[in-house]
């Protein structure tokens, strides 16, 4: 059974960073160094505690998130593994939420990348305390002094600053300073790190760094302010405290240095930690609601709250089932206790608890306030769900989630059952995977964060369920609309044996403001269609609005309007109407001048400056307007621009092309906007063959 800590000896630390960094490593060796592994994993022969799962280990790239801990002087360390590929940044958003602390990892031969920077700033949302550690410190070609200088000028807030400097370039590394301390730990040949001065030719280096240390961490109490100022000496004591209040105020980064590879400066990484991040005591109150009266509600970690925790991860195993990764903001969780879910506002028992290491299960007894754990098999939990004590039911303030920029309609030609089921499994597991069917299109739609997602997901099903799916550009879903007023009216007669039917309306026709949607407008005076029979005109029009006259596009922005009539005593009926209205409606929009609305989007594209110009130049290719530039960071451009749909249906693709994988963007729906020209003209002319293959 695990030990049972409490939220002062807890750490909660996500791994951020660019793919390729080396999170998995850096994992890795902290298990290692903690003995919570006896020999550590390699991604090439796919044995990481991390990355465990068939695709991972194929592919040798973090897919999912990983939880994992390790033991060191009483304390608890949660390491949450997360992708390093923008097409997985579902799955950071919930694993930051859950850390109060990140350990932003830098290869120092690349510095800041794209998904270091993307990820760095969702920190800065949360406003989460973090590190920086430059990896791979020993690799040939790495200029120290301008990699700091780098990371120092583009990651201003928070302020960064070195508590330790690197000795040596590649292979005449000799090992770390520690600037608090001011000690430096030599590598000898063996790989032993042994303590000693610092060497006279580092000694300036060292001692400027210790400066803009001191002045930075002063920022917390004037009289520290003061007392710098003045030149006055501080202990290495005082220098930790400062250091310490300044990174839970969120006013320094340290940055650290090593080699997960080699086990450099990991033993370090673990003591700053334990010393300087934030235990889950951190977050002090979580706020939410009671999901049964919806009155506001919070939770405290450090009281006798009743239980509440949140589900950040999901996965569906054919094996293990169902399997929920938690994180206790309130309260315990024992075997045998039930919980309330609150988005379903179902009851489940637990039977069974655990702590993961990785595709390993600890079990325990409970999971206290401030830990993170896993169950197996409840029956309905999905990321981001709150579980609590079903006496005090709670739900946490929803998580925002990163909209889809990614479309691709699939057909599944064999074992689409078990497919499409798997696909579902899949789109619970990462809320950024969609799967939807589109009536309007008789399209199964693939919505997702980028190519290679929704790759990786149908390698994953074909595999299992052995499908065959093929993939196809989605239809875009156009609207019809009308640009003048028309009358028509139609009578509906049919005699039989027996009652017959009767109805005839007389309707006006004309155009609302964009995206006014529908109104219907019952003018009917002195009893010509009774009143029982409008209902029936109205069901009518909507029925002949879902199709256009111009390509079978559903109608919108139109009013209505319902003036004349006349009815049967015998014949008529709400369905004679229904049909009367239906007609008539179909022929007023051939009299109304009926045009093509295409979906238009807002779309933010976050690029290196050297991009900006061939982004804006693609953008205004694809037909949109740009509406303006801004400086997003010291290192990224935010281009605005409105483009339609159907020129971005790929543009995850095309980006990634044009600005060599750095650049990202986020869209969503704006407007529809008049469609006509060649372009109305070859969308009609699909739309019929469409039609004629649907028959």
């Amino acid at each position: 059974m695990g030990k049972v800590y409490t939220p002062d000896f807890i750490r909660n630390i996500a791994l951020i960073g660019h793919v390729g960094t080396g999170k998995t490593v850096l994992s890795e060796a902290m298990l290692y160094a903690a003995k919570a592994i006896e020999k550590k994993g390699e991604i090439e022969r796919g044995t990481t505690t991390s990355d465990y799962t068939d695709e991972e280990i194929k592919h040798k790239m973090s897919i999912h998130s990983s939880a994992s801990f390790l033991e060191s002087n009483n304390y608890k360390i949660n390491i949450i593994d997360t992708p390093g590929s923008g097409d997985f940044t579902g799955e950071v958003r919930p694993s930051i939420r859950v850390a109060e602390a990140a350990i932003v990892v830098i290869d120092a031969e690349f510095g800041i990348q794209t998904e270091t920077e993307k990820n760095w700033y969702i920190a800065n949302e949360f406003k989460r305390p973090r590190i920086i550690f430059a990896n791979k410190i020993d690799k040939e070609g790495i200029d120290h002094a301008s990699l700091i200088e780098k990371i120092e000028n583009n990651f201003t807030e928070p302020p960064v600053v070195p508590i330790q400097l690197p000795m040596g370039e590649g292979s005449n590394f000799k090992g770390i300073i520690d600037v608090i301390y001011h000690k430096a730990y030599i590598l000898d040949d063996k790989g032993a790190v042994n303590e000693t001065e610092i060497p006279e030719e580092y000694f300036a280096e060292y001692r400027a760094t210790r400066d803009r240390l001191k002045e930075l961490i002063c920022e917390v109490d004037e009289t520290l302010t003061e007392r710098f100022l003045s030149g006055e000496h501080f202990t290495d004591e005082e220098i930790m405290d400062a250091l310490k209040k300044s990174i839970l105020q969120y006013k320094v980064v340290p940055m650290l240095f090593g080699s997960a590879s080699k086990n450099i400066g990991i033993t370090s990484l673990i003591d700053i930690i334990i010393k300087y991040m934030p235990s889950p005591s951190y977050v002090s109150s979580a706020n939410g609601k009671n999901p049964v009266t919806g009155e506001i509600a919070t939770r405290c970690i450090e009281s006798n709250d009743p239980f509440a925790a949140f589900i950040f991860k999901t996965t569906i195993d054919q094996y293990a089932g169902r399997v929920s990764f938690f994180k206790v903001r309130s309260g315990t969780i024992k075997t045998g206790d039930e919980v309330y879910n609150s988005r379903t506002g179902k009851k489940e028992k637990v039977s069974h608890i655990y702590m993961a290491r990785g595709k390993k299960h600890i079990e325990a007894e409970k999971i206290t306030a401030g830990d993170i754990g896993m169950l197996a098999k409840l029956s309905d939990c999905k990321t981001c769900d709150t579980i609590s004590d079903p006496h005090s039911p709670f739900a946490f303030e929803p998580l925002k989630v990163h909209q889809p920029i990614y479309f691709t309609a699939i057909k599944i030609l064999k074992n689409d059952t078990k497919a499409l089921e798997m696909l579902a499994h899949i789109a619970e597991e990462d809320q950024t995977f969609h799967i939807d069917y589109d009536a309007e299109t008789k399209e199964t739609v693939i919505k997702a964060m980028g190519e290679l997602q929704v790759k990786l997901a149908l390698e994953r099903v074909t595999h299992s369920t052995k499908a065959e799916i093929e993939q196809t550009v989605p239809t875009v879903a156009y609207r019809e609309t009308i640009k003048k007023k028309a009358e028509a009216h139609y009578k509906h007669k049919k005699q039989s044996g027996g009652s017959g039917q009767f109805g005839e309306v007389h309707i006006e026709v004309m155009p609302l403001e964009r995206d006014a949607g529908f109104e219907f407008v019952n003018d009917i005076f002195g009893g010509s269609i009774p009143k029982q029979y409008i209902p029936g005109v109205e069901k009518g029009v909507h029925e002949a609005l879902l199709k256009g006259t111009l390509a079978k596009f559903p109608v919108v922005d139109v009013k209505v309007r319902l003036f004349d009539g006349k009815y049967h005593d015998v014949d008529s009926n709400e369905l004679s109407f229904k049909i009367a209205g239906t007609m008539a409606m179909k022929d007023a929009l051939k009299l109304a001048s009926s045009v093509l609305l295409e979906p238009v989007m807002n779309v933010t594209v976050f690029v290196p400056e050297t991009y900006t110009g061939a982004i804006m130049n693609d953008l205004s290719g694809k037909r949109g307007k740009i509406l303006g530039t801004e400086q997003a960071s010291n290192m990224t451009q935010m281009i605005k621009a409105q483009v339609p749909l159907a020129d971005m249906m790929t543009y995850s693709i095309d980006m990634k092309a044009l600005t060599s994988g750095r650049g990202t963007f986020e869209m969503d729906h704006s407007h529809y906007q008049e469609l006509s020209g060649v372009l109305a003209e070859k969308v009609i002319e699909e739309r019929k063959k469409t039609d004629v293959a649907n028959e």
